[in-house]
């Protein structure tokens, strides 16, 4: 069984009772190779019971949460660690398992440490936190981790009797599946406390205090790191009391940790309905402002279980680890994701094949249209006197397009302003035409010559209408777009063979402009 505790000791009491419960050094390693894994598993090994969460990561990157809670009988850990399995559906997989112990069965300090002091070993360290020299390290579990929260580099020491780790690892190698960590309960739960809040507070120094129903966790924590904490209970009816004596007891605590400076964020994580209880003003008065209050994770051991499967789905390994010394020896496929390799490998060959098959029928239109293209392409002969003749004779009907005139809109235009007692007799026009005279290119503009008649006036003078009648055409907007002059030509008198009234007979002649563009 594991040490049983009631009331909470101070820490180095508990740690004084634990060196009690050793037991003897054990070589049995842990496997560490499935740590990549994406289908995972983390227990609380608490006194009397397992509570256990399993997380399966999707190839969408969601994640399933299971949770099962097995009581332990007769102190038979084995057995009831193989029926959490079954109950998480993990009886025929081996499956990588992360463990805690609960934070009262632990040993936890921090302490500044020198430049010489980096090297010194695990035990030496412990036995300077713990200022006593009758302490049997060597039935102890120790881990110990080297970091800078602040302006001091400091040692996080953590310790576990043997007993208690070695029971863990003989339960799990009694079964198929790999034990990849142990660690205490609060520090998997500091370890992703961080994750519940914004990215802009995620690696700032902050007190957390942890709720549960009877007791609470209060920690001072640099990211997902922890540097100091305690448990201490939590007086029903007076919980806002209990809170705010736990930050500040944290708080007579960092200097001696090795900071300069007390946190400036409060984070109260769980059992948000109490904040509707306490007195609120008192609460933000005795806090500092920016404090938060979010609901999770809380001190429920399958919140616990739950921290321990997240760290260990997302391959964190920087927190403390009571069995990194049984670990086997690193190997590559624990460090080099070769799962999501293949998957990138298998996706490349796959769209190379696809991108292959198309280019392979584009291939195949190619060679079809080759095949049924003019013998002038297909049976090797010069395509350019083609292309010349293409290109002029497509140069001329351009030439032709800019250059033409729309005779029926000039007409219908025209024929509107006659003056009364005209009529027209003869209509005729001719194209714009290019001519060689003498070696040299000659263009002829496009003419409209329209014949016209009309009766002389009472006195046989010629009717004052044709003597404006030139600039009258020429002021038509289709006259002006397309000719350049317009004038009265071949003025006679005529007279009628067959009434024999006198009148007269004239000519207007339209010339296209020389140089258009259209």
């Amino acid at each position: 069984m594991f040490p049983t505790r009631g009331r909470l000791p101070p820490t180095s009491h508990v740690f004084g009772k634990f060196i009690r419960y050793g037991c003897g050094y054990s070589t049995m390693t842990t496997n560490a190779d499935n740590q990549s894994s994406s289908d995972v598993v983390g227990i609380l090994f608490m006194n009397d019971r397992l509570d256990g969460c399993r997380a399966i990561q999707t190839f969408f990157g969601s994640i399933r949460y299971q949770h099962a809670t097995v009581s332990i009988d007769n102190g038979d850990l084995a057995t009831a660690l193989q029926d959490l399995m079954q109950m998480l559906g993990a009886g025929k997989q081996s499956l990588p398992i992360a463990a805690a112990i609960p934070t009262e069965n632990c040993y936890f300090a921090t302490r500044p440490i020198t430049t010489g002091g980096s090297t010194a070993s695990p035990r030496v360290l412990l036995r300077e936190s713990l200022r006593s020299n009758s302490a049997r390290l060597d039935q102890m579990a120790i881990d110990v981790i080297h970091w800078q929260p602040d302006r001091r580099n400091v040692a996080g020491i953590c310790a576990a009797p043997n007993e208690t780790v070695d029971r863990i690892r003989t339960a799990v190698a009694a079964t198929k599946h790999s034990l990849q960590r142990v660690e205490p309960a609060a520090a998997c739960l500091i370890g992703v406390a961080p994750t519940y809040e914004g990215r802009e507070r995620r690696n700032s120094l902050t007190t957390r205090v942890l709720l549960g129903n009877t007791s609470l966790l209060a920690v001072m924590s640099r990211g997902a790191k922890p540097i100091h904490w305690q448990r201490l209970p939590l007086p029903a009816g007076d919980e806002g009391t209990g809170i705010v004596s736990a930050i500040r007891a944290l708080e007579t605590a960092a200097t001696a940790c090795g900071l300069d400076r007390t946190p400036d964020n409060v984070v109260i994580h769980g059992r948000s309905q109490l904040r509707s209880l306490m007195d609120s003003q008192w609460l933000e008065s005795s806090l500092p402002g920016n404090f938060r209050w979010i609901d999770e994770p809380t001190l429920e051991g399958q919140d616990v279980a739950k921290s321990l499967a997240m760290r260990l789905l997302e391959g964190n390994d920087e927190g403390f680890d009571l069995v990194r010394q049984h670990r086997d020896p690193l190997k590559l496929r624990r460090v080099v994701p070769y799962r999501e390799i293949v998957a990138y490998v298998v996706a490349a060959c796959v769209l190379a094949f696809v991108q292959w098959t198309r280019l392979d029928g584009i291939e195949g239109q190619r060679m079809s249209l080759v095949a049924t293209a003019p013998p002038i392409i297909g049976d090797g002969s010069n395509p350019k006197p083609e292309q010349e003749n293409l290109s002029a004779r497509a140069g001329a009907v351009s030439q032709f397009l800019d250059k033409r005139v729309m005779w029926s809109g000039v007409l219908a235009d025209v024929t509107s302003k006659l003056p009364e007692g005209m009529q027209l007799t003869n209509i005729s026009a001719s194209a714009p035409m290019a001519r060689s005279i003498r070696g040299k290119s000659k263009d002829t503009p496009a003419k409209m010559t329209l014949r016209a008649k009309c009766a002389l006036s009472e006195d046989g003078s010629m009717p004052t209408s044709l003597n404006n009648l030139a600039e009258n055409f020429a002021g038509i907007e289709s006259v002006a777009d397309h000719f350049e002059t317009v004038e009265l030509s071949d003025l006679h008198r005529t007279r009628d063979s067959e009434t024999g009234v006198a009148g007269a007979e004239f000519s207007v002649i339209f010339t296209a402009k020389t140089r258009k563009g259209r």
